[in-house]
């Protein structure tokens, strides 16, 4: 073979590996195409917020959110939520909790739960973010409110007061001994704890203490009332509100209080001022124990027909001066006249 086309054939077959080598390293290099896929679909379905620690001053909620997952793999999912002031329309307190990844494309409810720390005293709305890769995917509110109606969990006992009786048990110089029956019931699930009961006797206008006495509620099987009796020594002619305090060692659970009035009083509608009534019984008592008005017509109707013949009214009202003045001296002049003709 000629060295000429031995060349020929050498460079041909170079150019051909230099192509060959180039396509090899293109596919090689290409990526692949990159499939679509679609973002992760987050919504708030429903959402529960209960009450878990209340004190006086503060509650801590637990809010529960319904979270309904479709579409994609979540990537750094959380939730947020921001409690702002109903009044105020400040932000209180916030606070975030992470929702699980999930890579199945399958439609599923998450349950995702936070706690809360508020002022009792107060309402607030609560606003929930869903966030996922930086993104929100969804957002909702709930309000909450009347918080101070919760009871605080040191205060709750069960038992309330029902009823007070008062009667009087001794009077001796100037002294009142009344005795208070203190009706408490127990409304709890079960028997109540020994408690400590106060019952005060406070004068009504100056608002001293007249007399403080003790007593304990005992134990109380639910659904039950105890009678509890005590006995207060007081100044008599005085008004008093007895009060009735419920403790738990130092903490105050509840109180009430009911009226005793020794010192009654009336008001006078003309001139709008109080007086004191004695209740005198005896002054209520009929004389020979006659029907009420049965003496009084009567005596009102001999009245009347006694009174008739001189010119007093039916009720004993004189009459106004009328014809029977001219009559009387019409009468005068025609017997004085027939008496100069005899």
């Amino acid at each position: 073979m000629k060295p000429g086309h031995l060349l020929t054939i050498i460079l041909a077959s170079l150019l051909i590996l230099s192509f060959a080598i180039v396509l090899i390293k293109s596919d090689v290099l290409q990526k692949p195409p990159e499939t679509f896929v679609p973002p992760s679909n987050l919504n708030i379905r429903d959402v529960d917020v209960k009450p878990v620690v209340v004190t006086s001053s503060q509650i801590e909620v637990n809010v529960t959110a319904y979270i309904n997952h479709a579409g994609a793999k979540t990537q750094n999912a959380t939730m947020l939520i921001r409690a702002i002031s109903s009044d105020t329309k400040l932000l209180e307190t916030q606070v975030s909790a992470p929702i699980p990844e999930i890579d199945s494309e399958l439609e599923k409810t998450l349950a995702i739960s936070t706690s809360l720390n508020l002022e009792r005293n107060g309402g607030y709305e609560l606003n929930i973010l869903l966030f996922d890769n930086g993104s929100i995917r969804d957002s909702g509110s709930v309000s909450i409110s009347g918080l101070n109606a919760l009871t605080p969990m040191s205060k709750r006992s069960g038992v309330i007061l029902n009823n007070i009786d008062f009667t009087v048990s001794n009077v001796s110089t100037g002294k009142v001994s009344i005795k208070s029956d203190i009706y408490l019931e127990n409304k709890g699930p079960q028997a109540s704890e020994n408690l400590k009961v106060t019952v005060k006797a406070r004068e009504a206008t100056s608002n001293l203490l007249a007399d403080k006495t003790g007593t304990e509620t005992g134990v109380i099987a639910n659904e039950t009332t105890a009678v509890k009796s005590v006995v207060l020594a007081v100044p008599e002619g005085y008004n008093y509100m007895v009060v009735v305090e419920l403790w738990r060692g130092d903490t105050l659970i509840n109180s009430w209080e009911k009226p005793v009035l020794l010192a009654p009083t009336k008001t006078v509608p003309k001139e709008s001022v109080e007086k004191k009534v004695n209740i005198e019984v005896s002054k209520f008592v009929r004389e020979g124990g006659a029907a009420p008005g049965v003496m009084g017509k009567a005596e009102y109707g001999g009245y009347a027909a006694a009174t008739a013949s001189i010119g007093i009214g039916a009720r004993g009202t004189p009459k106004e001066p009328g014809f029977e003045i001219f009559a009387g001296i019409t009468a005068l002049l025609v017997v004085f006249t027939l008496r100069r003709r005899l």
